[in-house]
């Protein structure tokens, strides 16, 4: 394959793959939607008591096992093509870590595969995945913890077929702290992070016509920096669904 063709190709590739990741992004707001609309609630009292999950994870356990997999019909709307897709919590792929040069495993909070890409990138559906990172915010400075999560994409070099696409998923828990507000601190701490090569600041992006908290940033690898990923942020509201008792 000469070199324009393999360029062409790749670019295809990315263009398909992010009108499927865009799907999917639309389908977890869609699921949010249902929380809010199911008036759920989740009780850090009760959780610490009753189970051994920590809170972030139990968080992102429910929206997983109570939402994303229960509702999959919905992406019916949208395409046939991701009738397969699957979801799952704390699925570990290998990376190697360009620090130190070792294998490690990376624990991934919201792991999708069977995206219908098989034939796009010529792997096996199974190995193809998108992954979405998850933090709770409590207060503003809870940013730092945020964005490690770019700065540990930036550093790994994944071995399986990690789409140059990535999500992070905040559940603000803060009735005083808005999307707006949080996207400015992390574009303020970016500015500031020099291990992180941000080539687009956060900006908003619209993918749900019924929720405006979702942002786009872009960033290199510092494992090649010939290559460069996309975040999509998911800010959630969640200052109603989490309680105290």
């Amino acid at each position: 394959m000469n070199e324009d063709l393999f360029v062409v190709n790749r670019k295809n590739a990315i263009t398909v793959t992010e009108k499927q990741i865009k799907i999917i992004l639309w389908y977890v707001v869609e699921c949010y939607l249902l929380t809010l609309k199911d008036n759920a609630k989740y009780s850090k009292t009760w959780v610490k008591n009753h189970t051994t999950y920590k809170f972030e994870n139990y968080l992102k356990n429910q929206l997983v096992e109570d939402y994303l997999i229960k509702n999959k019909d919905l992406l019916k709307q949208k395409t046939l093509i991701l009738n397969d897709i699957n979801f799952g919590c704390e699925t570990e792929k290998n990376y190697i870590d360009s620090q130190d040069g070792k294998k490690k495993p990376d624990k991934i909070d919201i792991y999708i595969n069977k995206l219908g890409l098989r034939d796009v990138w010529k792997e096996n559906d199974e190995n193809i995945y998108f992954a979405i990172e998850c933090k709770r915010i409590e207060k503003l400075s809870n940013v730092n913890y945020y964005i490690s999560d770019i700065e540990k994409f930036s550093n790994r070099n994944y071995l399986n077929t990690r789409l140059p696409f990535e999500g992070q998923l905040a559940f603000i828990e803060n009735p005083l702290i808005t999307h707006i507000q949080l996207s400015d601190k992390v574009n303020k701490k970016l500015k500031e992070k020099t291990a992180i090569i941000t080539n687009n600041f956060l900006s908003p992006l619209t993918i749900h016509s019924q929720f405006n908290g979702i942002y786009l940033s872009a960033h290199k690898r510092n494992t090649d920096k010939q290559k460069s990923f996309t975040v999509y942020h998911l800010l959630f509201d969640y200052s109603n669904i989490v309680v105290d008792y």
